[in-house]
């Protein structure tokens, strides 16, 4: 079967060392989940977690032992949301079957695993892959989206979704500097620092788009007043806080108290002394992981860096 694995390689994720017992198949989980009800996406003691829920509900379903090791293409922080998570595991092979004898299908997998996991979470899709795809480290890209509601009056039903700014804010001097992060960058100034690293170590991170625009039609909440502001940045990897620090500055940007040049300065200082704070967890959300087509058929092409947003 496609992605079979013999039991000394059903742990190749970096985050742990444990195995899974018999043969086993690499499989891809696509998921999405409502943040605010998590303390983030990797398994914490004590905590409630998207991983930690992931666990338990696979563990369950595949009568498995002990909880499966799990690795994502973005550790999101707490209250960070996702509609399209990516996630590798190892199941056995094959799958238990169901009460009539028969092996499940992928959607038997999917539909059992949502019958347990909390209503914040559902895996969409569940696919066999090739051994060497690396839900992490085989990702090309990344997106991120944050809304921002612009408005004297925040709105109930946004709460969990979108920052609440009084504004006015001034979209186009926003897009007009968050265009400036496209490229290479040394990201430092929009990163909190990383666990094993120096102040003095580079944080280089390649950003491939950012936009900022208003929503024509916000769609699921009709807005009593004001405008939803979507930002949006696609690139190759993020680091811890980068998102939403660059998104605090561009509030201020928009709201007069800085501007595109003054952002531009901040990058190249690669140091946080005078940038914004970071806008709150609620307003963003993982939407996109990019993958080269072939990697599911062999050869996983690595990145540096690692992705937390």
């Amino acid at each position: 079967a496609l992605g079979t694995t013999p039991r000394w390689r059903a742990s190749s994720s970096s985050d742990s060392s444990a195995a899974l017992m018999g043969d086993t198949s690499r499989w891809r989980l696509d998921v999405a989940y409502r943040g605010t009800s998590f303390h983030g996406f990797a398994a914490q003691p004590g905590l409630v977690t998207v991983a930690g829920e992931l666990q338990r509900s696979i563990a369950t379903v595949c009568r498995l032992a002990e909880p499966p090791i799990l690795t994502c293409a973005g550790r999101t922080d707490a209250g960070v949301h996702a509609t399209a998570q990516v996630v590798h595991v190892e199941l056995p092979t094959p799958l238990p079957p169901g009460r009539d004898g028969t092996e499940w299908s992928s959607d038997d997998l999917v539909r059992n695993l949502n019958k347990l996991l909390p209503e914040a979470v559902r895996v969409l899709d569940a696919t066999t892959v090739s051994p060497s795809f690396d839900a992490r480290h085989s990702a090309r890209w990344r997106r991120y989206r944050y809304l921002i509601h612009e408005a004297l009056v925040a709105e109930p039903l946004l709460s969990e979704l979108a920052w609440h700014v009084p504004g006015p804010l001034d979209v186009r001097a926003m897009a007009q500097a968050v265009g400036s992060l496209i490229g290479s960058h040394d990201f430092r100034a929009f990163c909190r620092k990383v666990p094993g690293t120096s102040p003095g170590d580079p944080i280089i991170r390649l950003v491939t788009e950012a936009t900022v625009a208003v929503v024509p039609d916000p769609g699921v909440v009709d807005l009593a007043q004001g405008r939803l502001i979507r930002i949006e940045i696609q690139a190759s990897s993020f680091c811890h806080q980068m998102v939403r620090s660059i998104v605090g500055q561009l509030v201020e940007v928009g709201a007069g108290r800085s501007n595109a040049a003054e952002l531009v300065a901040l990058l190249r200082s690669q140091s946080r002394q005078g940038a914004a704070r970071p806008a709150p967890a609620a307003g963003l959300c993982l939407i996109g992981v990019g993958y080269d087509a072939e990697v599911t058929d062999g050869g996983a092409g690595l990145l540096e860096g690692p992705n937390d947003a």
